[in-house]
């Protein structure tokens, strides 16, 4: 005998209590997931895409000076928990006693390998990218047998720049067990503190989402260097063409606080103690008289490199050369195609094909416009990630690209030179073997092309 009780009209089984239950926590659930994911956009966003851009060009008037670099650079490692961001300082202008130009890695890598291997006292170097491979490994035996001779040898690397813990992870473990001292940029949580390999977690996340972008090389406190590359080999093949300027003088006093205050922020200890750092300041014997200045890009709206770099732009009278990877910032393309406009002989020299290809897509959605206005572009056969401005008499060289993380949120690094030959030089050494070798800009006609460019064009503020 069936007890059920039959259904009549329009009423519907009751729902299983079990199966109300389940529902009902589960809509709670996505509605939780919902509210977090929310949060973490607004959190990302504010903390790492959100453009900000303080007052920091020219240098102000209590700016460091290179007399300076030392006292503050002792002040700095004496501090107890310094933060990246910390090391947003304004530099002075300096001097140099001797600038020589490098032109790709067939250049720069051996130069740079024979100053390392001359070192005496220290070697510091901050690189984006430090990658196994023939110049990788020889860069990293180099420092390991400086570090075996007595020299003190530190390190700065950005941890997705150089696969910290990928790739790079043996080729790094073996050089800090020969004593180097290495501090990682955490662009990615879990961001941690000290040097390899025994870095300690931290509750600290003001490094995730911005990278260090800076190429330096600080030898004996005597010899700087400055430029776009990283240790990989794809520089010295010319598969990416890259650029590096090497500098004498007392402008390398404050590049090697531009160092130091770096090595420290990420958790790197150095000696403390008044006069404990004077070993890395030497005084040249000849500070030089070519003016220059060190420009820093830092998180949080400290954009000098940027500042600087459209100050020269809006000001140029004669002419302005650019060689750069990535143009795509619409601030920055507005003021190139001003300067074309009003009389300004502009050239710029691009990748036919950029290893970015939203930034690519973007940058030529642009091209017709600044065609149209007068600016001569061209297109390098190969990646051209040489960062290189040309601004009547001064120039502008490091690791600064014309796109927004560059411009307004990375750790970026250059130098600007305000002097008629070596402007001259720049043009010579660096611009017209690059315009050689490229050929007129094409424009995009096809439609899938242009809807494409124009898509992109419109997120630049992400690219």
């Amino acid at each position: 005998m069936n007890d059920a009780t039959p259904l009549h009209g329009d009423e519907k089984p009751a729902s299983h209590p079990c199966r109300t239950s389940w529902k009902r926590r589960w809509k709670r659930a996505c509605r939780i997931a919902l509210a977090l994911f929310l949060v973490l956009l607004v959190v990302g966003w504010w903390n790492v895409l959100r453009i900000q851009m303080g007052d920091h060009w020219p240098p102000p008037a209590d700016a460091v000076t290179s007399s300076q670099a030392e006292s503050v650079t002792e002040a700095f490692a004496a501090r107890s928990n310094p933060r990246r961001d910390d090391i947003a300082i304004d530099y002075a202008p300096s001097t140099a006693s001797d600038i020589q130009l490098y032109d790709g890695g067939t250049e720069f890598f051996p130069a740079m390998l024979s100053d390392i291997e001359q070192a005496r006292s220290s070697v510091h170097i901050s690189i984006f990218a430090f990658a196994p491979g023939v110049w990788g490994d020889r860069f990293a035996a180099a420092l390991i047998e400086r570090a075996h001779a007595g020299v003190e040898v530190r390190l700065t690397v950005d941890r997705h720049g150089s696969s910290v813990t990928g790739d790079s992870e043996a080729m790094l473990d073996e050089m800090a067990a020969a004593g180097i001292e290495i501090a990682v940029n955490d662009v990615f949580p879990i961001q941690a503190s000290g040097t390899l390999p025994d870095r300690h977690r931290t509750w600290s996340q003001d490094e995730v989402g911005q990278v260090d972008h800076r190429k330096l090389l600080v030898i004996d406190g005597q010899i700087g260097w400055v430029g776009g590359a990283g240790f990989e080999d794809h520089f010295f093949t010319d598969e990416y063409h890259d650029v590096f300027v090497r500098v004498e003088g007392d402008i390398v006093r404050q590049l090697q606080a531009v160092f130091l205050t770096g090595f420290r922020a990420y958790g790197g200890t150095l000696p403390a103690g008044s006069g404990a750092l004077a070993h890395f300041f030497p005084e040249p014997d000849d500070p030089g008289d070519i003016r220059i200045t060190v420009l820093q890009n830092v998180p949080g709206g400290f954009r000098p490199a940027t500042q600087a770099t459209w100050a020269l732009m809006d000001s140029a009278q004669e002419r302005i050369e650019i060689l750069n990877p990535y143009l795509s910032d619409h601030p920055t393309l507005e003021r190139i195609e001003d300067a074309a406009k009003r009389g300004v002989d502009v050239t710029v020299v691009i990748p036919a094909e950029s290893n970015n290809p939203p930034a690519d897509a973007a940058t030529a959605h642009r091209i017709p416009g600044l065609l149209d206005d007068g600016v001569d572009l061209y297109e390098y056969p190969r990646i051209i990630h040489a960062k290189v401005l040309v601004a009547d008499d001064a120039v502008i060289v490091g690791s600064l690209n014309y796109d927004a993380w560059a411009l307004y949120r990375n750790v970026e690094l250059s130098l600007l030179i305000e002097d008629a030959d070596v402007a001259d030089r720049v043009v010579q050494t660096f611009v017209e073997p690059a315009l050689a070798q490229s050929a007129p800009a094409e424009v995009h006609t096809g439609a899938t092309d242009k809807i494409r460019d124009w898509f992109w064009d419109k997120l630049t503020y992400f690219l």
